[in-house]
């Protein structure tokens, strides 16, 4: 089922109605429409439908619950402000996604350190017998890689995306996040070998 169809289904605004234009659903491109001329209400239905997906997106770039949050709310009222210069006739997400990706690059680029958050607390990754050192391990291993891989580990395994879903979010080839991937991979598997002392 594609995010517009979704968003048909499920949308659900002020006054406790649908929003609907001549006894139709708005489908996602036509409340951008309404967005772009300025209707904040609308544009609460985009914050409501995509907030838990860019705060996870946040919270693997920066580690931190509460820099994640306000990175994640500043990105919906930047792309507020520009949503004028945005093609209705594309998805939302990925012209979002781009633009909250910059803005956790930005913060990275600015913090001389972040406090990690705990990986049980990502319950994309949450397993009661999983073990905690390991855990660890594989947050400082991510921290490390080129942000490249690091923001195809986080499309992949926190967001479950397609490969063909991260190069559409990422506008690169499809060929490229797959390197990127393995290469992502074989970097943190070496991490987490050195830590338990495993030698290729």
């Amino acid at each position: 089922m594609s995010e517009e169809t979704a968003l048909q289904r499920d949308l659900v605004i002020h006054r406790g109605g649908i929003l609907v234009r001549e006894d139709k659903v708005l489908s996602e491109k036509e409340v951008l429409e309404l967005v772009k001329k300025g209707d904040r209400e609308a544009y609460q239905e985009i914050v409501v439908r995509y907030m838990k997906r860019a705060y996870y997106i946040a919270l693997g770039f920066v580690q931190n619950p509460q820099d994640a949050m306000d990175l994640s709310q500043e990105s919906f009222i930047r792309a507020f402000r520009k949503i004028k210069s945005f093609n209705t006739k594309m998805p939302f997400f990925p012209w979002f996604y781009r633009l909250m990706k910059n803005l956790c690059i930005d913060f990275l680029k600015r913090s001389t350190h972040h406090k990690e958050v705990p990986l049980e607390e990502v319950h994309v990754l949450k397993e009661e017998r999983e073990d905690r050192e390991l855990k660890e391990v594989l947050w400082r291993g991510i921290e490390k890689l080129p942000m490249e891989q690091k923001e195809v580990v986080i499309l992949r395994y926190f967001q479950q995306m397609s490969y063909q879903e991260i190069a559409e979010m990422t506008g690169k080839p499809a060929g490229t996040v797959m390197s990127s991937l393995f290469y992502a991979k074989k970097r943190l598997k070496k991490i987490i070998g050195g830590f338990f002392g495993i030698r290729e």
